[in-house]
């Protein structure tokens, strides 16, 4: 089992501002990311903040948003971290890297892929 990878989702996203022990509250957005191996299931949350130079599109971006928190949780899991060992999770999310393909925009009418 150990040699299976990690399956992960968004089960879920909370927006909203976040007291911080420094200073006025800030917004930011709750993650819930299912994780999958075999028979074993968790689930983690991950609270994320936008850099302060976060463009508009990076903001809307909620594909680009959701993938980097799975990233950074791929990242832990590849360094030895175990889903059981439970921590809080705290990331801040800049902008994509030039070059960066941006996810492709929907009308807001259209609710099909």
């Amino acid at each position: 089992m150990p040699d299976e990878p990690w399956l992960m989702r968004v089960e879920g996203a909370l927006d909203a501002h976040f007291k911080q022990p420094d200073g006025p509250s800030r917004p930011g957005t709750d993650w819930v990311i299912g994780l999958k191996r075999g028979d074993e299931l968790h689930r983690v949350r991950v609270r994320s903040y936008l850099s302060a130079d976060a463009t508009a599109r990076t903001r809307a971006d909620t594909t680009y948003l959701g993938r980097t928190v799975m990233q950074y949780l791929d990242d832990l899991l590849r360094s030895g971290w175990n889903p059981r060992d439970e921590r809080e999770h705290v990331i801040t999310i800049g902008n994509p890297l030039p070059g960066t393909v941006p996810a492709p925009q929907k009308p807001w009418w259209r609710f099909w892929s």
